[in-house]
């Protein structure tokens, strides 16, 4: 036996010994025999000892599962049996091989025994030990060649014990008969033949199914007239559920007992044990709750000493079931453990008898779990290894045959490695990523051909993506070493780029994309944009109307499930394959046609749906559903790629793939940041990094991390913005496109804190960087406007203007928010004169593109030129409205800046907003006396109400709800009294005047 295994044993033993010598053994012995309704065989065995009162022998065999109460039964006929005066003599069977007559030397060990008969018991074993190697002779009869010192030790045990119990009652208990020596059984069986006239009562106890020593023993008490079997059988569920109320306090529901049960098996050992570790683990019970059961180190422990206990063959026909799991069938099992028919079948009666086992599965998971740990390592490994052959050589399973394998930490069979690569997809198929990365990992150790070897690892890379993007990172630097060795081979560069791409190191995929020409010798080298979506992203948002009209639902094709996308509508996916390029030609034609270079003319919107649409999220096709989110976000439409950006992270986690969730986290947050929601994003932005383990050694922590500064940048956290600068990150981030947005957002830190030199180094580095890498496009990087911001802090307004001018001339139609933002910046660049009508432009802009943040600094600067004009009325309503905005952002730090340089407090009710402007145009001037009864939100509604605007047009008017307007004028009503917008009074009647 392991240490685990002993460890066991004693502590189970120890505590079967307690509760035996416990005052109220009896009456717990008897509320299990209640329970379990064997009333009648516990009477036979009191009757058996009343006639042993009255002189005549008896034998009983108390047979049962292990667990079921055998030896609680003998415990409570010896209590019985010593209460009455007799002399009670116990032995206990071992699993361990001991020496002849060990058992029978334990009845020697009763301290009532009188030392006369001690000495001539022993010395009737002693004698008998010498002649150990043969046989005695059975039933009355003397066998051939028996040595003659074991029939006269027999002899001499047998007169012993016949001279003692003709003075008093003998009751001889032994218990795991199964375990008992040979030796030993055939004395007790000497003794139990020649006994009929004698105050002897021997009672014995074996596990039913067990293992025999001597397969005569059983046969000849059965011969015996004194002889009696009795049998215990395992508790009903009905059973379990009384026990379970009158020992737990447990509600008498079916649903808990069969809880229960099924965990249990109905063995009253294991139920035992269960009732401990809840008692030590449990919580109590709740009215009209489920109450499960807890499994413990108890509940192990009682499992493993059932498995043990039931013999040698039983044991290890426990273990070929929990190695092979759902793949155990009596034939497997003959042929791994090298077993007949008949000893399978009675292990597996012996095993379903004590309740361990349901046909060839363990009731719960915890006891296979148990049954594996206690197994030696070495033979573990070998029977999975073992079983990996014989699975494989019967057509089992792929994924069977390749748990077996990695159980064994074994791919040395030919076979061994395409079997682990098929099973990495199945695997995959299932959402089980973990499994297919080890399948890959072991076929990798495994295999030895060069080519298939960085096949194995780059696939391996890209699995990984969704569990851990920095896992999949370090994945790709045993590549890119061969690929500098010019060992890797041409085949597996292109998918090497990819993912070079995918994780953003722009430097290693420019470096990977001149290998893969030389070695093409190609006359027109690759360009990385050729492989790259993002540049041709933003290059075509530019110069595309985004607002073009979807695309029709693409045919479906016959067997296509549909598939829900964020609008509840249904969808159908094509094949998988269909989305990765495998080439540099299919690469090329794909992002070609993508992008409106085919023979579809689509813009970057409609496109980028269009895969959404079709496209179910899968390793396949990953990555060209984060091209299409992001493709929507540089198209500048943030509004329709964060609910395709929620639904992907709810489908990630739902997957199991948390480094897809953390990926498309990262994405929301920029969403977030583009719309001006600065708390959602900087928790996006957390909840990505939080995601990933090990992330400090990823180029990936950029993405996140660059929203996480610009976001607390903008609340005016600067400290909590420093504390994330100060986090190390590694230095290939910045060669890689992650570490564009981290230098910007590093940048945007130093000018919100008045380092105007420094944030103007970071805007430039990074302008240098996008146009070596020839991602240089306003729509992913606004590298010019943020310099020129800079270059108007330093006072340099014509340099500032230049840049901003450049800007405007490099994006479309399309890109209103970097539009809208360049605007502000060439009024604020520009002079007094055309101010006011390129803020006017640039709030349009903004309005268009939904980010409220940037909407409220050109309101700012709006409010302010008016300010400066003279306009001071409209100047104080837009310059409210802009801190409004800016408080529903997040933006602490505009929020204050507003307040001082208006010297308003827009926040104070009493300071009422007189003119209320929104995106349709239009201007209200409200009467003060009235106003001064309405809050700043009532004011507004009700100026435009009185005018005759609807509901709808006043929340388009406001940026709120319909129903937010709805409320609003609820409370105007109850304020002034009225009932309909019909009441509203004169004094309210507004001029309307379009803006120039």
């Amino acid at each position: 036996m392991t240490g685990r295994r002993i460890a066991c044993w004693e502590t189970l033993s120890c505590r079967v010994q307690c509760f035996a010598s416990h005052s109220g053994v009896r009456a717990v012995v008897f509320s299990f025999a209640r329970a379990r309704q064997f009333d009648a065989q516990f009477e036979r065995l009191r009757r058996a000892f009343s006639r042993c009162l009255s002189g005549e022998a008896g034998i009983v065999l108390v047979e049962g599962a292990v667990g079921c109460g055998k030896t609680y039964a003998l415990e409570a006929v010896t209590a019985q049996a010593a209460k009455a005066g007799a002399l009670v003599l116990k032995a206990y069977g071992s699993s361990a091989d001991p020496a002849p007559l060990d058992t029978l030397r334990q009845l020697l060990d009763s301290p009532r025994l009188p030392k006369a008969t001690a000495d001539r018991l022993r010395r009737a074993l002693d004698h008998g030990a010498l002649g150990a190697a043969g046989l005695l002779e059975t039933a009355g009869s003397a066998t051939p060649g028996v040595p003659l010192t074991q029939v006269q030790g027999a002899r001499e045990f047998r007169a012993a014990l016949y001279e003692l119990a003709a003075r008093e009652p003998v009751v001889i208990c032994v218990d795991e008969l199964q375990c008992v020596d040979g030796l030993s059984l055939q004395y007790l069986l000497y003794l139990a033949t020649r006994s009929h006239a004698a105050k002897l009562l021997m009672v014995f106890a074996q596990a039913t199914d067990s293992e025999q020593k001597d397969a005569v023993f059983n046969t000849e008490l059965l011969r015996q007239p004194n002889f009696q079997r009795v049998r215990l059988e395992r508790l009903s569920w009905e059973e379990t559920a009384r026990l379970l109320t009158t020992r737990l306090g447990l509600p008498d529901s079916t649903d808990v007992s069969y809880n229960w049960y099924e965990v249990s098996g109905g063995n009253p050992l294991l139920l035992r044990a269960l009732m401990d570790d809840y008692r030590t683990g449990g919580v109590p019970p709740l009215p009209h709750h489920a109450v499960d059961p807890v499994v413990g180190d108890m509940f192990v422990q009682a499992v493993l000493t059932c498995v043990y206990r039931s013999g040698h063959t039983v044991s290890r026909l426990a273990e070929g079931i929990a190695v092979l799991g759902a793949s155990a069938s009596p034939d497997l099992l003959a042929r791994l453990l090298g077993l007949g028919p008949v000893g399978i079948q009675r292990g597996v009666a012996a095993l379903a008898g004590a309740g361990l086992i349901d046909g060839l599965a363990f009731r719960d998971p915890s006891v296979e779990a148990a049954v594996l740990e206690d197994m030696e390592p070495g033979a573990r490994l070998d029977m999975n290894r073992r079983a990996a052959v014989l699975l494989h050589q019967g057509g089992g399973a792929t994924l069977a045959v390749a748990r077996h394998l990695l159980a064994a930490q074994s791919a040395d069979e030919p076979w061994a490695v395409p079997l682990l690569r098929d099973a990495a997809q199945q695997a995959l198929a299932e959402d089980d990523a973990p499994l297919a990365v080890a399948c890959l990992e072991l076929a990798y150790a495994a295999c030895d051909d060069e080519e298939l070897r960085a096949s194995i690892r780059i696939g391996t890379a890209g699995i990984m993506w969704r569990l851990n993007p920095s896992a999949s990172e370090r994945l790709l630097e045993e590549p890119l070493a061969a690929l500098r060795a010019e060992r890797l081979p041409a085949s597996h560069i292109g998918r090497l780029i990819e993912l070079l791409l995918a994780h953003g190191r722009i430097e290693e995929a420019r470096c990977a994309i001149g290998r893969l020409n030389a070695v093409m010798n190609s006359a027109a080298p690759t360009p990385l944009s050729q492989f790259r979506m993002t540049a041709r992203w933003a290059q075509e948002a530019g110069a595309t109307d985004t607002d073009a009209q979807d695309p029709g639902t693409p045919e479906r094709a016959p067997g296509d499930a549909p598939r829900q996308g964020p609008d509840g509508g249904a969808f159908h996916a094509p094949s998988p394959s269909s989305h990765r390029p495998s080439s540099l030609s299919t690469i090329t034609a794909a992002f070609t046609g993508f992008f409106g270079g085919g023979e579809r003319e689509e813009s970057p919107v409609a496109a980028a749906e269009r895969v959404l649409e079709v496209s179910p999220l899968t390793d396949a096709t990953f990555e060209s559903i984060v091209n299409s989110v992001n493709a929507l976000v540089y198209a500048g439409r943030p509004d329709k790629a964060a609910p395709w950006c929620d639904s992907l992270m709810e489908e990630a986690e739902s997957r199991r793939s948390p480094g897809w969730r953390a990926i498309f986290a990262s994405i929301r947050a920029e969403i977030a940041l583009r719309q001006g929601n600065l708390v959602e994003s900087a928790a996006y932005a957390t909840t990505a990094l939080e995601i990933v383990p090990g992330r400090d050694g990823s180029v990936f922590i950029g993405g996140p991390l660059a929203s996480q500064i610009l976001a607390y940048t903008a609340m005016g956290k600067y400290d909590t913005a420093a504390r994330q600068l100060s986090r190390p990150v590694p230095e290939a981030l910045f060669r890689s496109i992650y570490g564009l947005g981290y230098t910007r957002a590093r940048g945007r830190y130093y000018l919100a804190t008045n380092r105007f030199n420094a944030a103007l180094g970071e805007f430039l580095m990074a302008g240098k960087l996008a146009q070596h890498w020839e991602l240089d496009q306003p729509a992913m990087l606004p590298w010019r406007s943020d310099a020129a911001e800079a270059w108007l802090a330093l006072g340099e307004r014509e340099k500032a203007a230049t840049l901003v001018s450049e800007q405007l001339s490099r994006i479309g139609a399309g890109d209103s928010r970097v539009r809208g933002v360049s605007l502000r910046l060439l009024a604020a660049a520009g002079d007094h004169e055309h101010r006011s009508r390129l803020l006017g432009q640039a709030v349009e802009e903004l309005q268009c593109s939904g980010d409220r943040l940037e909407l409220a600094r050109a309101l700012d600067d709006l409010g302010c030129a008016l300010r400066t004009s003279g306009d001071h009325g409209r100047a104080d309503a837009i310059t409210g409205r802009a801190w409004q905005m800016a408080k529903e952002c997040g933006a602490a730090e505009l929020c204050a800046r507003i307040r001082l340089d208006s010297g308003l407090d827009p926040g104070d009710p009493r300071q009422v907003v007189q003119t209320v402007r929104g995106p349709l145009g239009a201007k209200t001037t409200v009467h003060p006396s009235l106003g001064s009864k309405l809050s700043e939100s009532e004011t507004r509604v009700a100026a435009l109400a009185v005018d005759g605007y609807t509901n709808r047009e006043i929340a388009a008017n406001l940026y709120i709800t319909i129903s937010t307007v709805e409320q609003h004028l609820t409370r105007v009503y109850r304020k002034l009294n009225i009932r309909s917008r019909q009441q509203l009074p004169s004094a309210l009647r507004a001029e309307v005047d379009e803006i120039a």
